[in-house]
């Protein structure tokens, strides 16, 4: 008996202190604390800068790498939302790494309770979502959605193709992360820590430019940019010569002038994302096509990057643009602890409500699609079945107008021949009693001549 209470006594007490210490380490999770403050209270939490020469972006990023600048300038421009890796299209390798979470948080698993840096966020990753009022590009038919790297202008410098966007919020999304076009979300955006004038890959032949943003699993490894296939959707075409216009989206057109589509596959890939003595540059379209399109020179823009938010200017032959230092934090036991996240963000189970609800959306529209499709087509057949019958009825009317005009045109030429036939008799009868009158006359003539002659015979007797 005494054996057993001195064991359940240990237990408990075994017990109030795990829940202690798990309840104190929850409260500084939900405390509002920075990455520094963390550190200090956490031996384990390891901080680490990042060189700006190091461009081998992973993953493991996604969930070290502090975001926090990035996450509050976004923040009232967009939504913050949570969602699986895999479904980005990245590898998370999170087999090995739960195992050694569950390892270091048996207890609290045990308990049902999760500690500050418990591992139930494994494999999940924030991607902000733009405002709909950001959305300028439209597709005809369609209503405006927020298209990646269509409101602003391409701009050639000296780092290649520079897609200068009209804010600054505007301006982080073009030349960090990546982009994903999610069927049921639309455009979100992944963050990334390395800067390039433009993330997008490259299509282009002597009359179309055309460019996509790369997808979350476009990474730089040993120097070189792995582009996997993007949808031919994803593209946005514009003819060359205005390749260098302001609010390039007003000139997206994938029609040749023949009225047949553009399509992708029939364009060149040109180099886009390359390093060149340890610099990032973007090829893409080749300068010479574009200049031969505008009749002209192109300048070139020179760009530098600096640290401070301040110091960022723009003119006709500098770019000064914004460029922070990252650090890395990096729990020493547990490798893939997610230690910073945004202030507000949607949840993934809300994220998989709206997923399940958007693909429930997109099956109805296409559900009327289909019948909006057989309806236009059931009418199609019945205006061309309707056509048919009128192109009937006027070849009918045709024939019997032909047989019309050809009796009457017979009529006329009877009675034009009859015309001409009775001026003829006319013509020979006057002729005929012209003929009998001379006659006549002669006659007249001769007894007139005989006569003379017997009085004159009379006279001379």
């Amino acid at each position: 008996m005494k054996t057993k209470l001195i064991l359940k006594t240990m237990g408990l007490l075994f017990l109030t202190a795990s829940l202690f210490s798990i309840g104190s380490c929850s409260k500084n999770a939900d405390e509002s604390l920075t990455k520094e403050q963390k550190a200090l209270q956490d031996s384990n939490i390891v901080a680490t800068a990042i060189d700006d020469k190091d461009f081998t972006e992973s993953y493991e990023d996604l969930i070290t790498v502090d975001y926090k600048e990035f996450y509050d300038q976004l923040a009232p421009h967009g939504e913050w939302m949570e969602v699986s890796a895999e479904e980005l299209g990245l590898k998370t390798g999170t087999s090995s790494n739960k195992s050694a979470g569950n390892n270091n948080f048996t207890i609290s698993n045990m308990l049902g309770v999760k500690s500050a840096y418990a591992d139930a966020n494994v494999g999940m990753v924030f991607v902000w979502k733009p405002s709909p009022t950001l959305a300028v590009y439209s597709t005809p038919g369609e209503t405006q959605v927020y298209t990646p790297y269509t409101n602003g202008q391409w701009v050639n410098t000296d780092a290649g193709w520079y897609f200068k966007a009209p804010t600054p919020y505007e301006e982080t999304v073009s030349h960090y992360g990546r982009w994903v076009n999610s069927p049921t979300a639309g455009w979100l955006w992944v963050p990334g820590r390395v800067w390039a004038p433009a993330w997008v890959d490259w299509r282009q032949n002597d009359e179309y430019v055309s460019w996509a943003p790369l997808p979350p699993s476009s990474y730089l490894v040993n120097n070189i940019i792995n582009v996997p296939v993007i949808d031919d959707n994803n593209y946005v075409i514009v003819r060359n010569r205005y390749f260098l216009e302001p609010n390039i989206y007003t000139y997206y057109n994938p029609y040749y002038d023949n009225g047949n589509r553009v399509l992708v596959s029939d364009l060149t890939r040109t180099d886009g994302i390359v390093i060149i003595n340890n610099t990032i540059l973007n090829r893409g379209p080749n300068i010479s096509v574009i200049q031969t399109a505008y009749g002209r020179n192109i300048e070139l823009v020179s760009i530098q990057r600096v640290r401070n938010y301040s110091d960022i200017r723009y003119s006709d032959r500098e770019y000064v643009v914004y460029s922070p230092n990252f650090i890395k934090y990096k729990h020493k036991n547990n490798p893939s602890v997610r230690i910073n996240a945004p202030k507000s963000y949607k949840k993934y189970d809300d994220w998989k409500e709206l997923k399940t609800a958007g693909k429930e959306y997109n099956k109805e529209v296409k559900q009327q699609e289909k019948e909006y499709k057989k309806e236009v087509k059931q009418q199609e057949k019945e205006i061309k079945k309707e056509n048919k019958g009128n192109n009937n009825g006027k070849k009918e009317n045709v024939k019997q107008n032909n047989k019309k005009s050809s009796g009457n045109e017979n009529v006329k030429e009877k009675k034009i021949n009859n015309q001409n036939n009775n001026k003829s008799t006319g013509k020979e009868n006057i002729k005929k009693n012209d003929n009998q009158n001379n006659n006549k006359g002669n006659e007249t003539k001769d007894n007139g001549s005989k006569n003379n002659t017997k009085n004159n015979g009379k006279s001379k007797k």
